[in-house]
């Protein structure tokens, strides 16, 4: 990753060198566009760019250039970032969390539940169906009837509750519960009531099977950069479909075109490589105006576009999954599957993380916090599904709850799942059992 760092400082500050001879006006935008690929493609650090893009500004500002940006957004937004956790390949940033555990729950028949706690340094959280007597009136996201909940275990310990991620479907809540303190290893029950009475007991057994860091450790990404930023373009635009966001048609035969010169010129992308032909045949089969050969178009993508390109889909399965496992490191952050929940509004895999951060860049439709992180899950049945990041819930100084929806949902009860990550540098594969 190094080599590729190296190459991408070098391109952008030759792009730099060039604006400033006389015959090169206009083109101060065109390397603030360069300099927004490199940082997306995790090549070149913002701040970085940040740096080169205010050195050029001065620049032509002393020789009296006046077609000049003004590097002001992007100063600002680098002053956010700073207050924000460090993100992979950025290592002394973060502080590495205590060692996490996970405990199983006993699950009821019907009602309430929780899946597998996961314990964190100072907290335990879980993913939760919390259900209230439809006689208790309307239920809104911002109703008391979270806040009046409180939580013991079996030794007495009062715990603190919060509810992230969450939503309502009439009087259910299905979302994630966090706990503080963290739940002790010899607590045996826990229970949460409400200001109608019980409303949950759960059962707090040993570690469910596959918790432990599952399958092999995590392998070297072989995509180069370039490859990588064209691939989560794509996952982008699959997303934006199935989400039925207006701006999928956000790619265009020259955007694409001068998205793969500047990878290429700056070493991110091999001339040889068929990313970009692979995003414009995926670009085709969304209608829009570009060409590429169907063949490029992995058929996990292939998967998605059938399933929302049909007139009447299946209708997704309804429940909440213990599928509580603890992930290997990619980069450097620690990532865990908290639980999986499904429904009316879709499938969703609560995924919980440390060491990622927001890049500070514009949002896209279902890649809303930009992790530089892939999530696929395969079913039991071989159906593929896409990780699309529709919320972040901070639960800590540098932990996070991301709720991913799963596109297309899961339309029955999988017995297992097959988690696929890949981070800037690494990737991991983990099969996993998943527990209704």
């Amino acid at each position: 990753m190094d080599s590729y760092a190296e190459r991408a400082e070098t391109y952008l500050r030759l792009l730099a060198e060039a604006a400033l001879r006389p015959a090169a006006d206009g083109q101060a935008t065109q390397i603030r566009r360069a300099a927004d690929v490199l940082v997306e493609a995790g090549a070149l650090t913002e701040p970085l760019a940040t740096r080169i893009l205010a050195d050029l500004y001065l620049a032509l500002q002393v020789r009296g250039r006046h077609e000049v940006f003004t590097p002001g957004a992007r100063l600002r937004r680098l002053a956010t970032a700073r207050g924000m956790p460090g993100m992979p390949g950025m290592p002394g940033q973060v502080s590495q969390p205590g060692r996490w555990r996970l405990l199983g729950v006993g699950q009821p028949a019907s009602g309430s539940r929780l899946t597998s706690l996961l314990l964190l340094d100072d907290r335990a959280l879980a993913t939760a169906t919390l259900c209230f007597s439809p006689s208790a009136g309307t239920f809104e996201p911002d109703v008391p009837a979270l806040a009046g909940l409180t939580a013991t275990d079996n030794l007495g310990t009062v715990y603190r509750l919060g509810f992230t991620d969450g939503a309502w479907a009439g009087s259910t809540w299905t979302g994630t519960v966090l706990l503080t303190p963290a739940v002790p290893a010899a607590a045996t029950r826990l229970d949460i009531t409400g200001p109608n009475g019980p409303l949950l007991r759960a059962e707090i057994i040993a570690a469910p099977p596959g918790s432990a860091v599952p399958g092999p450790a995590p392998r070297e990404v072989t995509e180069s950069p370039g490859e990588r930023l064209l691939t989560r373009r794509a996952e982008g635009m699959l997303a934006a479909l199935a989400l039925g966001s207006k701006d999928i048609l956000g790619l265009s035969k020259s955007g694409l075109a001068e998205l793969a010169r500047t990878l290429e010129a700056a070493g991110l992308l091999s001339p040889f490589s068929s990313a970009p032909a692979r995003l414009a045949a995926l670009s085709q089969l969304l209608g829009l105006p570009l060409e590429g050969p169907a063949s490029e178009v992995p058929a996990r993508w292939i998967e998605v576009v059938t399933h929302y390109g049909r007139r009447r889909r299946p209708a997704p399965v309804t429940g909440t999954a213990a599928i509580g496992a603890i992930l290997p490191e990619i980069d450097g952050a620690r990532l865990a599957i908290a639980g999986l929940s499904s429904g009316g509004a879709g499938s969703f895999l609560h995924l919980v993380v440390h060491g990622l951060a927001p890049l500070p860049r514009r949002r896209q439709p279902g890649v809303s916090w930009n992790t530089m992180l892939s999530i696929w899950a395969m079913d039991d049945a071989g159906g593929w599904h896409l990780g699309a990041v529709e919320d972040v819930s901070p639960v800590g100084a540098a932990a996070g709850v991301l709720r991913l929806t799963l596109l297309p949902p899961l339309c029955r009860e999988t017995a297992s799942l097959t988690i696929e990550a890949v981070g800037t540098g690494q990737r991991v594969t983990a099969d996993l059992p998943v527990r209704w």
